[in-house]
């Protein structure tokens, strides 16, 4: 007997293919880019928490995808995405351009002789986009999670959609990133694609002032995930942290 993918048996439940089907197929109930939980509970005749429940298995398994969508008041909005067979995320043409002149640097750097340094690479980006100096060092989690909005920024202009989440009072934010818009050439060369981003990333948390702070990133904690997570340097810790 053929195993079954962890994929197939969760589409073993009626509520589960029904929840891939309205995702496939909205209609004129999308606007074509994702559904909240609460709009596939409505259209599926479930409540809430049981379709958000299905939504977050789907997503464990890489049949659902996930991004934040801006609405025109209030907190951006968790959407679900069919993620079957589509594209795993697309960049915009200005990042397109940035990220090919990117490479050519760092790879002209290694042609002239000098190590292929793809973080470096990213850094130097950033110091070149950059005409105003540095302020000083957050110290409140307040001023810190306003820092890390320009590294967010940044890579929302490169393609991704980041999931926040902060711990330790603040202090550190983890930055889930959905579908890679380079997940081809990330997959065939990670140590070029993520250490280009984590150039991006650091050179973002300088040029704020934020120099110092911790940086991990780390790649395909899922099929079509990798973490970001960022610690201050500057603010104070807590006796005791709390996940916000």
């Amino acid at each position: 007997m053929a195993t079954r993918a962890p994929g197939d048996r969760l589409l073993l439940t009626p509520a589960r293919r029904a929840i891939l089907r309205s995702l496939e197929d909205p209609g004129d109930r999308s606007d074509g880019h994702g559904r909240t939980a609460a709009q596939v509970a409505a259209d599926l005749g479930l409540h809430v928490t049981t379709a958000r429940f299905h939504l977050e298995q789907l997503v464990e398994a890489g049949l659902v995808t996930t991004a934040l969508r801006r609405g025109s008041v209030g907190r951006p909005r968790k959407v679900y995405l069919d993620a079957r067979g589509g594209p795993a995320g697309l960049a915009a043409p200005a990042a397109l351009n940035a990220f090919t002149e990117l490479l050519t640097s760092a790879w002209a750097d290694a042609a002239a002789g000098a190590p292929l340094d793809p973080e470096a690479a990213g850094r130097h980006w950033v110091e070149e986009h950059t005409d105003e100096p540095a302020p000083p060092p957050a110290t409140t989690a307040g001023a810190w999670l306003g820092k890390v909005g320009r590294a967010v920024d940044l890579l929302e202009e490169w393609g991704y959609q980041p999931e926040l989440r902060t711990r330790a009072g603040g202090r550190t934010v983890e930055l889930t990133l959905h579908d890679c818009p380079f997940m081809t050439m990330a997959r065939a060369h990670p140590e070029v694609v993520c250490g280009i981003h984590r150039g991006l990333v650091g050179g973002t948390l300088a040029a704020v002032g934020e120099q110092d702070a911790d940086l991990e990133l780390v790649p395909f904690v899922t099929d079509r995930t990798c973490l970001a997570r960022v610690t201050s340097a500057s603010v104070p810790a807590r006796g005791r942290g709390r996940n916000a």
